[in-house]
């Protein structure tokens, strides 16, 4: 295990299960998933025969609250995880299920009730009184799982960023154990090495598409940090999006993203949280607003956007517009998330667009631009849903046009060796 689980950590955990002969445990959302904590409660729920369900959102895909005894678990179907949102180990993927819908559908199904959890685990940060914790840098479905009556386990940390607006600060008392633990050493954070000259292309292709005054949403990975990167002569964007990532903070710096034609949270950058959790909360200013999933990605909140944008990436979409985000070849590494609701919205938003950047191959040589999806893929995205494709070898516009001028748009973009396969109907490289 990639944390050391104190003796607090072990007291907390018996707390939390105690006469207990089962339970589902809802974790929150990295940066805020307390390892140490979740790896406390696998190990005293082993030792006492108590069935768990673990529920995740690791954005990291690293599962660090494993050991090796917890893989073997999960392998024998020892210890069940269902992940909402993030990526999965490659060796897990048989092992772990998942939830087949969108973030916000999962935020609304916990806050009801019908997506039933016994104990809610958070990392928090210490709050503005010694009365409250704060939600740091990361909101997400917290809000949702604490008005619950779930029993509630918190490690506290000594500081984390907080939104300028709305920090999400909890009475303490809310919680059913509680344990102090150091602040992690770093923050994961995807996308640092420098965009290779394939993701440059795409980001320039996509900034042609952006019109200045556009509120975006931007997915992870290095294409889209890619295309933050191309957005340098664009004036008065605005950012309203699942996570804000590190390299935005040069744009806001610069003014680039200003929010001051956004229709509503007019200057103000609104996310659910922080993927540069390191950085102190005055980095990102007073114009940063974290809000709950149940607000970032509601259908009612982004529909009242003009303009609205979404840029996000998947791992291969197919000539009918079938869009995967959630399987290499075999196995299952990733979810969804919030990409349907974003890409939705932007799709209906009056002057906006929904836009998937890939690039046009596999770093092993395959076509990412395929026949038909496999038939064991889940389909994340249909071709409702998606307005314009971009490699770095074009634009294929799928709005407004036919099965056919789709087809053919998506081979224009693919890459030259792989076009004559997918136009004689050959999906994969011989």
């Amino acid at each position: 295990m990639s944390v050391r689980i104190s003796p607090d950590h072990e007291r907390a955990a018996r707390t939390l299960l105690r006469d207990r002969s089962r339970a589902r445990v809802l974790v929150a959302m990295s940066p805020q998933q307390p390892d140490a904590l979740v790896g406390a409660v696998i190990a005293v729920a082993a030792e006492s025969e108590i069935e768990l369900e673990l529920i995740v959102a690791d954005l990291t895909g690293a599962f660090g609250f494993l050991d090796a005894s917890g893989v073997e678990a999960v392998i024998k179907g020892e210890l069940r995880i269902t992940s909402i949102a993030g990526a999965i180990p490659r060796l897990l993927s048989d092992y772990v299920d998942h939830v087949p819908t969108s973030l916000w559908d999962v935020d609304r199904s916990i806050a009801s009730g019908a997506f039933a959890i016994d104990i809610v685990l958070a990392r928090v940060a210490a709050g503005s009184t010694n009365e409250d914790v704060s939600l740091g840098s990361m909101i997400g479905y917290m809000p949702s799982a604490l008005s619950t009556s779930a029993s509630v386990g918190f490690e506290v940390v000594e500081s984390g960023p907080r939104g300028a607006h709305a920090p999400f600060d909890i009475p303490i008392d809310r919680a059913t154990a509680l344990v102090r633990a150091e602040n992690p050493t770093t923050e994961s954070e995807t996308a640092k090495r420098a965009p290779s000259p394939e993701h440059r292309r795409i980001g320039n292709q996509v900034a042609t598409l952006i019109p200045d005054g556009a509120t975006i949403q931007f997915g992870l990975g290095a294409v889209p940090t890619a295309v933050i990167g191309a957005l340098h002569d664009k004036r008065d964007l605005g950012v309203h999006s699942g996570i804000m990532a590190a390299p935005l903070l040069e744009l806001m710096d610069s003014g680039v993203i200003s929010g001051a034609e956004k229709s509503r949270d007019r200057g103000i950058h609104v996310a659910t949280g922080v993927l540069a959790a390191n950085l102190p909360a005055s980095r990102w200013g007073a114009s940063l607003r974290l809000a709950p999933v149940s607000e970032t990605h509601s259908p009612t909140t982004l529909l009242g956007h003009d303009r609205l944008w979404a840029v996000n990436s998947a791992f291969e979409i197919d000539l009918t517009g079938q869009v995967n985000a959630e399987y290499a070849g075999a196995f299952r590494i990733a979810s969804g998330g919030g990409q349907t609701d974003f890409m939705r919205a932007a799709h209906v938003s009056e002057g906006g667009g929904a836009i998937l950047a890939i690039t046009s191959r596999t770093k092993h040589g395959e076509s990412r631009i395929r026949q038909f999806t496999e038939p064991h893929v889940r389909v994340t995205l249909s071709g409702n849903d998606v307005d314009f494709v971009v490699t770095e070898f074009g634009v294929a516009q799928l709005r407004d046009r036919s099965a056919d001028e789709r087809r053919s748009a998506l081979i224009s973009v693919a890459h030259p060796r792989d076009r004559p396969n997918l136009a004689h109907g050959k999906g994969r490289i011989p």
